[in-house]
Formats: C-alpha cells, sequence, structure tokens
C-alpha cells in the first residue's frame, strides 16, 4: 500500500492546479459480466464510482489485460501502472493515475477458476484540500489495524464497511464482538467454513451490524459493516 499511497501524493503534485479534463477511458476486461456498485462511494474519505466484476479469464489474464492497456506512462517520467500482487493478499491490485484520475483495479480468483474484482474511478485531491477526514474507528479488540474504510449511501440505508486485522484468535475476536453488542438483538452468530470462518449480525432500532471474521495464519481478518436505515 506504500506504493500506491506514493503514486497517488505524485499525482497530486503532478496534476495539481491543471484543470481536470473529463476522466479517463476505464474499460472492464474483455466479456467480463460487470455491475455497477455505486456512483458515488467514500472510500478512505475519498468519493469513487465502484463497478464490480466476474469474468470466466484467471487473475493471471486480467493483470496481464491492464498491464498491457495501462503500459504507457501518462505523462513523461510517470509509471503506466502500479502493480501490487501481494498488498491486500488475496486481492491483487493495479493502479494507475491519468488526467487528475485515479483508476484502481482490485482482483482475486473466483470459485470457478475465473476472477471477480472491483473497478474504482477517483479525482485526485485539489492543492490544499489536505487530508481526507480519518474515518471512524470500528469497535474491535486492542492493537486491530484498520485496512479500509467504505461508506455507501443507498436508497433508504447509508452503510459503513469496515476491514481489519488483529493477531488475535477467532474465538477471542466472535467473544468480543458477542460482549460489545450484548445489548443488541442477536439475529445471526454462527460458525461457517469447518469453523475457520464466523459470521454475526445485530440490531438495534434502525441500526444493523453483519461481522464476518475469518481466522488467518497469524491472526483475524474482520470484515465489519454497520448499516443505518432511514425507515424500518
Amino acid at each position: 500500500m506504500r506504493a500506491l499511497q506514493a503514486l497517488v501524493l505524485s499525482a497530486a503534485l503532478a496534476f495539481g492546479g491543471a484543470a481536470l479534463a473529463g476522466p479517463p477511458d476505464f474499460p472492464a476486461p474483455d466479456d467480463a459480466n460487470v455491475s455497477v456498485v455505486s456512483d458515488a462511494m467514500t472510500v478512505q474519505g475519498r468519493t469513487m464510482a465502484v463497478r464490480a466484476f466476474l469474468s470466466d479469464d484467471p487473475v493471471e489474464d486480467i493483470v496481464a489485460f491492464y498491464q498491457d492497456l495501462w503500459q504507457d506512462p501518462p505523462v513523461p517520467g510517470a509509471p503506466g501502472v502500479a502493480y501490487e500482487p501481494d498488498a491486500m493478499a488475496p486481492w491483487h491490485l493495479l493502479t494507475r493515475v491519468e488526467d487528475g484520475y485515479v483508476m484502481t483495479v482490485q482482483v482475486q480468483p473466483s470459485n470457478s477458476g475465473g476472477t471477480y474484482g472491483y473497478l474504482a474511478l477517483g479525482r485526485l485531491p485539489d492543492p490544499g484540500d489536505g487530508a481526507p477526514p480519518a474515518p471512524p474507528q470500528p469497535p474491535a479488540m486492542n492493537g486491530s489495524k484498520l485496512q479500509s474504510h467504505v461508506v455507501s449511501e443507498d436508497a433508504g440505508k447509508t452503510a459503513h464497511t469496515a476491514m481489519l486485522v488483529n493477531t488475535y484468535s477467532l474465538a477471542s475476536n466472535v467473544n468480543f464482538y458477542r460482549e460489545h453488542y450484548r445489548d443488541w438483538r442477536k439475529d445471526v452468530d454462527q460458525g461457517l467454513a469447518h469453523d475457520s470462518l464466523h459470521a454475526l449480525a445485530f440490531r438495534r432500532g434502525r441500526q444493523e451490524v453483519i461481522i464476518t471474521i475469518h481466522q488467518a495464519r497469524d491472526g483475524s481478518q474482520i470484515v465489519l459493516n454497520s448499516i443505518k436505515h432511514d425507515l424500518l
């Protein structure tokens, strides 16, 4: 992720102050099944248009497609594409900065042997904008690290989705969230995938929290989706 952050920062310096053209062409892989996730999703404090896609081609072919598409640098001396295969394992991450926009491809293998992933497009910050506001820290065990935070607004609800990692066991994390939400109604509390994954869901009034915890090699990976409904 450090390489990606450095790329975005250098691009902001290079393009800042210049009038932005329209968004660059950002095609999906050939023959992919594409759906719109959101036209205005807030990711790490920046507004992005996000599409999901599913392809029969393996990850290696998808990566090669974008490396070939983006091989020419947008400006002299800039990289054509930054490729980080291990930045968010098992996700593969490719990023290109062009005409004041950031294009990000995030992919991993599907169960069928193909690929599924996301395409995100967002504008670079203007000079003087400063850093985006820090996302709210979701409830988590001490020492947990927030990897990403996404805000999406759909008809009738607002959702905050946080991805976290820590060095605690799956059981410790499950017990933490059971205790944290003990005053909420518990709708789901179930082990899955031979107990390597655990799902929890809680509800209180117009608020709903859905949590999945995966036992990783050196700790746990947590996805916490907090939803606030406008009306029930």
